[in-house]
């Protein structure tokens, strides 16, 4: 029978069990993963918040709703009757939108944007 985690001894290494296997870290190798998960989740809320963008001119993106400055961009196909009833719908050009973090408004731009 082996030891449950709160029978383990002081001088063991802490564990982890995965499945009936017990996989055992030394204090760096968990200090290691302890900062990996950090930046991680680090650049996860930098991802979820959203990015600046200004036009090619130069001029900075404000949602037009809620003047908020944070956006997931994307793209959209601008799809033709006559394209898709050919069946050649990825030939059409696409637009370039920005949707708000903060109230979902999808902005649709022609030109390029540049993330800040």
């Amino acid at each position: 029978m082996r030891p449950g985690p709160s029978l383990l001894k002081e001088e063991q290494l802490p564990g982890l069990r995965t499945g009936g296997v017990t996989i055992y870290y030394s204090k760096e190798g968990l200090e290691r993963i302890r900062k990996e998960a950090e930046e991680y989740l680090k650049k996860r809320e930098e991802e979820a918040r959203g990015h600046n963008y200004e036009l090619e001119d130069g001029t900075r993106v404000l949602c037009i709703y809620c003047r908020n400055a944070f956006f997931h961009k994307g793209t959209a196909l601008l799809n033709t009757r006559g394209m898709t009833f050919l069946g050649l719908d990825w030939l059409n050009e696409s637009a370039i939108t920005l949707i708000c973090t903060k109230c979902g408004f999808i902005h649709w731009f022609a030109k390029e944007v540049k993330q800040v």
